[in-house]
């Protein structure tokens, strides 16, 4: 079995998941950190047990290493893919793919040029509530996807004057774009218009909207809506002695899909741990809608069901050492990515904003 070096580039929250996974892989040999600041590296590649450098061509120029993950911050995700790429690296980033549409199209370019492997990192692809979903719309038992919505209400946990708060890039491509990607996947057709709209923030010390209503149409004529908020949910303290999903619904947290098909629908809500399905049928007087499916989880299988990072990244490096390509093509996720910026300009100039538009 073909063993790999991998590097993590960014060492903080993110970059410590994406060690564990390198670690877990029965795939990978030696494990390098990477973070700009020579201080930082030295604490963090000894807290993570990896050998860490602020010396990024150290990294770039080691024949041995073929996978890099990036959990650095968003503003330099395109720059360290595309100097990754040209370095010969197969590449997994962390979404958003860039701030802006230019970069996340010059990583599509350099990708192409390269041939080199790159996916961004939508993990929701491998949650196994969000799987169960995709399977029974691929098995044809909600019949055609013609409409979806998610709801999607939280605390704010970024904090004041963190690099979030503070970013010029809006929650849409830091956060969103995992749910757009959702819809997207679940829809199975081309997004056609978008069309955004955001209200007054009430996190003054956000450099950015914290809330947004994304409608969406597709080509195929089914449309999507994401509803999200930063400030419903009351703020988590995470008490020990609760149950932390139990605890966030009753405090008013969201996150929950419902995909309408024409046969029937199904339900996702990672707080009440389940999936459900409906099924439609014609009855004498009118149409019958009856549950027929209903999947449930425990707490000990969260990450699993609900964001499987790690599950991600260690299949990611089975991709790489056996020379696959990825399971989810950059050229896709640059999709989602054109869809959330084509939100972003419709609240900007409150509009809508058709994705032929986004050249």
């Amino acid at each position: 079995m073909k063993k790999i070096d991998v590097a993590v580039l960014g060492l903080g929250g993110m970059g410590g998941t994406h060690v564990g996974a390198a670690k877990a892989s029965k795939y990978v040999k030696n494990i390098y950190g990477y973070e700009p600041d020579a201080g930082r590296a030295a604490l963090r590649g000894k807290e993570l047990g990896v050998k860490a450098t602020s010396d990024l061509d150290s990294i770039l120029n080691n024949p041995e290493i073929k996978l890099i993950y990036i959990a650095a911050i968003n503003p330099v995700h395109a720059e360290l893919t595309i100097k990754s790429l040209r370095a010969g690296k197969a590449v997994m980033c962390e979404k958003p793919m860039a701030e802006n549409l230019k970069d996340a199209k010059e990583m599509i370019k350099v990708q192409k040029e390269t041939g080199n492997f790159l996916q961004i990192g939508f993990e929701l692809h491998y949650s196994k509530i969000y799987m169960t979903a995709k399977e029974w719309i691929d098995k044809g038992l909600i019949g055609k996807v013609v409409n979806s919505h998610c709801r999607y209400y939280c605390s704010e946990f970024h904090s004041r004057n963190t690099w979030r708060s503070n970013s010029k890039g809006t929650l849409i491509g830091e956060k969103l774009s995992h749910y757009i990607d959702l819809q997207r996947w679940f829809t199975g057709s081309q997004v056609k218009e978008v069309f955004s709209m955001t209200a007054p923030n009430v996190v003054d010390y956000f450099n950015h909207p914290d809330n947004h209503q994304i409608s969406m149409r597709f080509k195929n004529g089914a449309i999507s809506n994401l509803n999200f908020c930063m400030y419903l949910g009351e703020s988590d303290h995470r008490d020990p002695l609760l149950e932390m999903l139990e605890k966030q619904s009753d405090d008013g947290h969201f996150l929950q899909y419902h995909i309408f098909g024409t046969k029937g629908a199904i339900e996702t809500d990672v707080f009440r741990r389940r999936i459900r399905r409906w099924e439609f049928t014609d009855g004498p007087e009118h149409l019958v809608s009856k549950i027929v499916d209903k999947v449930t989880y425990t707490k000990s299988e969260d990450n699993d069901w609900i964001h499987n990072t790690h599950g991600q990244n260690v299949r990611i490096a089975e991709l790489v050492a056996k020379g696959l390509p990825p399971e989810n093509p950059a050229t896709d996720s640059f999709e989602t990515m054109r869809a959330g910026f084509a939100a972003e300009i419709s609240e900007r100039e409150q509009r809508i904003v058709k994705l032929s538009e986004l050249k």
